[in-house]
């Protein structure tokens, strides 16, 4: 499972885009008890969650936890970004057409 998420920790900063991976997705299942398979949907903490543990991935030094990195950006922006392929195949020639 691999979403992208555009994240603004605060206000006037610039927007940064970041893609989920197994490990953050393993992360998360085994740090919030959750499978991506249990039907209860994916919320903004979810996305959060995932964000901490790329943003630590990536070497920013950042809190002990997602729930301390929220507290200390409490107005931060967290979206996923679609990555719809608007055009999904391509025109090209088969044998049948």
């Amino acid at each position: 499972m691999k979403i992208k998420l555009k994240v603004t920790p605060k206000p006037g900063v610039e927007p940064r885009e970041v893609t989920t991976n197994l490990l953050v997705i393993a992360e998360w299942e085994r740090n919030e008890n959750r499978k991506v398979s249990d039907g209860r949907g994916i919320g903004v903490s979810d996305m959060v969650c995932w964000a901490y543990h790329l943003y630590k991935i990536a070497g920013d030094n950042l809190p002990a936890t997602w729930q301390e990195w929220l507290k200390q950006n409490p107005d931060m922006e967290i979206e996923a970004v679609d990555q719809t392929d608007v055009n999904p195949t391509g025109a090209a020639i088969s044998d049948i057409s």
